[in-house]
């Protein structure tokens, strides 16, 4: 899946979301006592660091836009964590995010 950042602000939203739900899966990791969940939970958060290392190269030099790609994996993890709350910014691109993943499995 493909998602398009109109603004290094945007970009940085989105840094933002992705740290907000890693923190939530290590929350949920140090108490889950199923060993199987655990190593699920662990999964989604390797997922989600590659996409943050991914994004934390991107730049807005001279570009108007910037895009970046993630697997439907993480598409899912950002789609079940719709919830969290940020700040306005982010709030907004989440919801942009989420709409354009509907979108996506629709």
């Amino acid at each position: 899946m493909k998602f398009i950042f109109q603004s290094k602000d945007e970009l940085k939203a989105f840094i933002r979301l992705i740290q907000e739900i890693e923190l939530e899966l290590e929350s949920e990791y140090r108490t889950e006592n199923d060993i199987f969940r655990r190593f699920e939970i662990s999964a989604r958060v390797e997922l989600l660091d590659e996409v943050l290392a991914s994004v934390l190269r991107k730049q807005f030099n001279q570009q108007v836009k910037n895009s970046i790609n993630f697997s439907k994996a993480v598409s899912i993890i950002i789609f079940q964590y719709r919830e969290i709350v940020v700040d306005i910014y982010a709030e907004l691109l989440k919801n942009r995010l989420v709409e354009t993943i509907h979108k996506d499995m629709i």
